[in-house]
Parts: structure tokens; sequence; C-alpha cells
């Protein structure tokens, strides 16, 4: 055997779950990390003091229409009085990162101020996270992932945080570092970062990096929203202490930082990566409830597993005569018996007609599992 050093081989798998090689370098401090001139960064950055935390969210929803467009416009997805098309938020917001990314790597000015008025929008209208949660089912299997799962883990972190009673300060918070979560990526070199198979040691040193990297970026902010670019560095911290950057545990980390770090792991779970396809949701979600205690906060899974169905609307199962169906509608007493309508019969046979069927009140038909459509449709 060769007398050289030994390269300790690490999983990227293992970003999901915040596992660090067993040789680990020492721990970064949080003062530790690149700088920037943020105020060249985020010319616009908000210099008021936040609001007051209250379940009343005029207040702060007045605050935060006082953030102009980047540009002075209103992106194409309103709607005639203001309101927002479902599929055009949902490629807004897509769209706003990669204008970031962008500018970031051309070292030229970024505006968050249109990303406040897109989660603004959706807290003033409840109904339209339940429309953006469908359209996750369908976003990010074959896009840039660096857009669209940060997206997608926003709208997750949206529905939790609501489910926790989170006021419309919090709820902005929340979703503004869900939404930034890997902004610091884009400073890892693209050969790392969307390396397939497995990276060494050195790499994956050189790939945690980008929770440093962002946490500077969205330090800009700490005078208004003090705790989202803390959540954005702490969001692969894990329960147990085994995530990094800091090794923290349990009640160390961001309440905010543990909520990205359930729904970011799902959504990776359930869209594919360079390293594999994805997973059926109803498999996802038993893995991340059987990773309580250890990776995530048991208070903070129970919420998740009451928002983030078994069942999600828009995914696909199939049925024991081999039919599938695709879910219209999540039964919350019965999570394992959705709504579906028919798309394929038990022959492989499309159908043209939709035929609804509610799971929980069939004797006949049971639930065998979700599958995907690239299963159904190739």
């Amino acid at each position: 055997m060769s007398g050289g050093p030994v390269l300790h081989m690490v999983r990227i798998s293992d970003l999901i779950r915040g596992n660090t090689p067993t040789t680990t370098a020492k721990k970064e401090t949080p003062e530790q990390g690149v700088k920037y001139n943020l105020r060249y960064l985020f010319p616009s950055a908000p210099e008021s003091q936040p609001p007051e935390e209250t379940s009343d969210t005029s207040e702060t929803q007045e605050s935060l229409s006082e953030s102009p467009a980047s540009d002075g416009t209103e992106p194409e997805s309103f709607e005639a009085g203001g309101s927002y098309r479902p599929e055009g938020l949902y490629q807004d917001a897509q769209n706003y990162l990669l204008d970031i990314r962008d500018k970031l790597r051309a070292g030229e000015p970024v505006n968050l101020a249109l990303s406040l008025n897109m989660i603004e929008a959706i807290i003033e209208d409840a109904p339209l996270v339940d429309e953006l949660y469908t359209l996750t089912a369908e976003g990010g299997h074959n896009d840039d992932l660096d857009i669209v799962s940060p997206v997608n883990s926003m709208i997750y972190s949206f529905k939790v945080g609501k489910r926790m009673g989170y006021s419309a300060f919090k709820l902005t918070e929340v979703c503004m570092a869900a939404l930034h979560h890997d902004i610091g990526m884009v400073f890892v070199d693209d050969a790392i970062s969307r390396k397939e198979g497995r990276l060494t040691e050195e790499e994956f040193t050189e790939l945690k990096k980008h929770t440093a990297y962002g946490r500077d970026i969205l330090k800009a902010l700490d005078e208004t929203y003090p705790q989202v670019s803390r959540a954005v560095y702490e969001h692969h911290e894990r329960e147990n202490g085994r995530g990094y950057p800091l090794g923290l545990k349990g009640e160390e980390i961001c309440e905010y930082a543990k909520i990205i770090a359930i729904c970011d792991s799902y959504e990776a779970m359930t869209h594919d990566r360079a390293y594999r396809k994805a997973g059926a949701q109803h498999k996802s979600i038993l893995e991340i409830a059987q990773a309580k205690d250890a990776l995530f906060s048991p208070h903070i899974i129970k919420i998740f597993l009451d928002e983030i169905t078994m069942y999600p609307i828009g995914s696909y199962v199939l049925l024991n005569n081999k039919a599938i169906g695709i879910v219209v509608k999540t039964n919350p007493t019965n999570p394992l018996k959705p709504v579906i309508n028919l798309v394929m019969d038990g022959h492989g046979k499309r159908l043209l007609e939709d035929r609804r069927i509610d799971l929980a009140d069939n004797n006949i038909l049971n639930n065998q599992g979700s599958i995907l459509k690239d299963e159904i449709y190739q």
C-alpha cells in the first residue's frame, strides 16, 4: 500500500443528515467566514427596527409593503388588484434567485425587496400557499436544483411556521431564511457542489463553508430581521450535535434552522439529485419520522407531519388493482387514504375522464404507496 496520506471519503447524501467525516477540522467560530461589503451587496437593506411580534399582521404587512420591487415594477405574475397567481409567484421566486446568483457571481449589488413582497403576498393570502404546495410536487425534478429547491423549502417552511402559530413577522423571517438558506453555494466550486458520488474530506470541508458565506451575505438584514442570517448559518446543525458548522445540539440551534433542516431534507429526498433519484413521498416522510431525536426536533417533526402529508396533493399513488391515481385532496383523519383522481387503469391504459375516489370510503381499493410520475409515463 502507498505510504501517502489517506483521503477520508464522504457521501454527498450525508449532507441531508448533516453528518461530517470522522476526522473533522477544528470547529469554526461564528466570527470566521468570508467578508463582504454588505451595503454594496444590499443597497436597499431596511434600516428600521423590526416590528413587534404580534398575531395582528397589519403592522408587519404595512412595513413590508414599503419595500419596492428592485426595478420599481410589479412582476408579471401579479393579477389585477395586486394579487399573485400561484404559478407566476412560483416562477418569480425562481427568477429572483437566478438574478441574485448571477449578480453575486458578477460582484454586482442585489436587492432583497422582491423576496419580501412575495412573502408578504403569501402571508396575506393564506390559500395561496396550498396552491404553491401543489406545485412543489412537480417543480425541482429536472430543473436547476440550486434555484427550485430553496423555493420549495420556503413553501414547506411557511406551512410549518403557520401551524406553529407564527406571527407575520416570524413567518417573514423563517421564509426569508428558507428561501436564501443555500445562497452561499454561489461561492462553492460547481465541481464540488455538483459532484456525483463521494466527496473527499477536503471537498466536504469546502462545501460546508456555504453556511458561513450565506450568513455573511444575509447579515445585511440583521437590524430588521435578526434571526435570518443565524438560521441560514445553522440549517445543517442536527439535534444530536453531529451537524455543522459548529456541532450545536438541541436548544442551542435556532428554531428557524430546525424547521429549514427538516423541510430541506424532505425536499432533497423527494426530488432528483445528482447522487440519486427521488424517493417516494411516503418513504421520505417515514425516514424523517424515524430520524427524530437523533437528527431533528421531535416537536417540529410532529408539526411537519401534520402539514406535509404522506401523500401530498399532486403526488401519485399505486392501488392494489395496479391502477394509478393522483392525489387531489388529503384526509387529515386518515392520511394513508387520500382522495384521488384515477389517471391509469390496472392494465396501464390512460384514462381520459376523471374518476374521483375517496379511498377512506372505499372498501375495495387500497393504497399501496406513492409512485413517481416518471415511473408512470415512461
